[in-house]
């Protein structure tokens, strides 16, 4: 069969001669964004075959260019570089400020004791024994290696556990070696996972991904409706994103799978109500009632998780029908969790859906507000996500002349959210568009106005029309009117604000001014904002070593209020007011 490498992850499958190169990809674990479901209507599924060849549909090859999802593999090797997707960088550490220290205290645990040895006629089952030395639960796949384990080592075992009150339950019988966790964060867009040494607190493997949802919509109420219909499919597409992810991290690292005793899953409520297999619907139906805010502790194989399936899996708590565990976890980062911390504390987790906490030692309101997927390079034309040759940085010279930059330095393929944060801003600037968004009569040589939508071309390729900057403009209203919203419920202002941590993929490339220039971040001054990364991914791992942070995760959902803002007197008018560069309100940036 012929053989398929991937660029840039250097990953070769075989794959059957006219078989789907998207399905050769997914073979081999690498991502490819096809939001359309393999259509070829999105284009963002983009290849260059750098050598070898491939078999496409008429029309969609161009200068060794072509879509993903309309090829398919030839009777010849091939070198596919993957233009779309993502490479790892939300899957790494951050630098962060004033986080809380990570105690490590895993919740399961390991003990070696010695079970005494059977005798003629005493009466005891090799259970009864157990239970002497340590009165536990003992799940069935335990107790059918019980007898072969007691006997190898003259009664000696090693016990791995994990307490739920006052009662012991029995994960494993193990020899000597590891324990491992795994902590994931399940996003609307993507999923991050990583492999933890419980006994250390190393990560030891990262990785990112898709999730395999969005084939199925873009957003959290297209995959409500959605799951009307495909409830199990919705089900299977992301336990497969987080098993996958799983499989590859503990190949990666030669750890055996029936060593990752433990999981902590974070991700919004929709995407946990989907991960359990829960109906999503009411969540999106007055009165927004979802099924459930905290999550039982269920086992591995109750999840469908391919870890030991006795492992516990432990789910943060939501607080509201669109304020989820993601961003709870995520305040862990932050001093918000700290009931000793007394300043105002503006917690921002930009994404598809926009999550927003503030609050201080007294308290914490929350709201999440639909951003959709601009900061995340959706709902653009020639959008993409924050990964290699994604245009994150742009500037408009004093001859009009531009100048772009694009992460990795590859050559550009796409504008990725901070991306189109800069673009819009430098054209505001510029006065190449008005405070609506309409572009003006200058740069007439990069602007097309033939037909609508106008564009601007910056490159050849690569454009901004009038219908991406709207798109923008609606994005980036909603979240600052949801946080206008929450301070007039406090009777604060943003010169209150003692911190605004920003967390979110896309806030890695983010520049403050760009960000003020639209109307995205107030103008405060630029210390008091601070950029953490993927804090719901970071809360997660806290949450996997330490029980203490467990603890502290469920009182900071239960200090947090939730604010409906559909239902929010005012809010409307606070985002109609906000769809404008920056804002109506001068003064908020003056």
């Amino acid at each position: 069969m012929p053989k398929i490498t991937f660029l840039p992850q250097n990953i070769t499958v075989e794959a059957k001669n006219s078989s789907p190169l998207l399905e050769a990809a997914r073979a081999a674990g690498v991502s490819a964004e096809t939001p359309c479901g393999g259509k070829g209507v999105c284009r963002k599924c983009g290849i260059k075959v750098v050598s070898g060849k491939i078999d496409v549909k008429s029309g969609s090859y161009r200068n060794n260019n072509a879509l993903i999802c309309q090829s398919n593999v030839s009777d010849a090797d091939a070198v596919i570089e993957i233009l779309s997707g993502l490479y790892g960088e939300e899957g790494s550490f951050y630098d962060v400020s004033d986080i809380r220290e990570t105690s490590l205290n895993p919740p399961v645990k390991q003990i070696e004791f010695t079970v005494s040895k059977p005798a003629p006629l005493d009466g005891l089952s090799d259970f009864d024994r157990l239970q002497k030395a340590f009165k536990s639960n003992v799940p069935l796949p335990v107790l059918q290696k019980l007898p072969e384990k007691l006997r190898e080592n003259g009664g000696r075992i090693n016990v791995v556990y994990h307490s739920r009150g006052n009662i012991n339950n029995i994960i494993d019988i193990a020899g000597s070696g590891g324990m491992y966790g795994i902590a994931a964060d399940i996003g609307t867009t993507t999923v991050t996972l990583w492999l933890v040494d419980l006994l250390t607190g190393a990560v030891v493997s990262r990785k990112t991904d898709y999730n395999a949802q969005i084939e199925c919509g873009l957003d959290v109420i297209s995959r409500i409706n959605c799951a009307q219909k495909n409830l199990a499919e919705l089900q299977n597409r992301i336990l497969g994103t987080v098993n996958n992810l799983t499989v590859a991290a503990a190949e990666e690292t030669g750890i055996d799978r029936e060593r990752i005793y433990c999981a902590s899953v974070t991700g919004n409520t929709v995407m946990t109500h989907l991960f359990l297999g829960v109906c999503p619907e009411y969540i999106r139906l007055d009165p927004y009632t979802p099924a459930v805010f905290s999550v039982p502790e269920y086992t591995a194989a109750q999840t469908g998780l391919a870890i030991n399936a006795n492992a516990p899996v432990k789910f943060a708590p939501a607080v509201g029908s669109y304020v989820g565990g993601d961003v709870v976890a995520g305040a862990l980062c932050t001093p918000l969790a700290d009931e000793n911390e007394g300043g105002i504390i503006l917690f921002m987790d930009i994404g598809t859906n926009g999550e927003i906490l503030l609050g201080s030692s007294e308290f914490i309101l929350g709201c999440a507000c639909s951003a959709g997927p601009a900061f995340e390079g959706g709902g653009l034309e020639c959008g993409m996500r924050a990964s290699r040759g994604a245009i994150d940085n742009f500037k408009i010279g004093e001859n009009g002349g531009v100048t772009i930059n694009t992460i990795g330095g590859a050559p550009p393929a796409g504008i990725c959210g901070s991306g189109i944060i800069a673009v819009v801003a430098e054209m505001k600037r510029a006065g190449v568009i008005d405070a609506a968004g309409r572009f003006s009569d200058a740069m007439p040589e990069r602007i097309k106005k033939g037909a609508k939508p106008y564009k601007f071309y910056i490159t050849e390729n690569i454009t901004v029309s009038e219908a991406d900057i709207d798109n923008f403009i609606r994005a980036k209203g909603a979240v600052f009117s949801a946080c206008r919203t929450l301070l007039n419920n406090t009777g604060l202002g943003f010169g209150d604000i003692e911190k605004i941590y920003i967390a979110g993929g896309f806030g890695r490339y983010l520049d403050i001014e760009n960000a003020k220039t639209v109307g995205l971040l107030p103008n405060v001054a630029n210390e008091k904002i601070v950029y953490l990364g993927n804090t719901s991914i970071l809360g997660a791992y806290k949450t996997l070593l330490s029980e203490e942070n467990e603890t502290l995760v469920k009182k900071t959902a239960d200090r947090i209020t939730y604010i409906d803002l559909s239902s929010e007197p005012g809010y409307m008018d606070e985002y109609f007011a906000a769809l404008f560069l920056p804002h109506t309100d001068a003064a908020l940036f003056g």
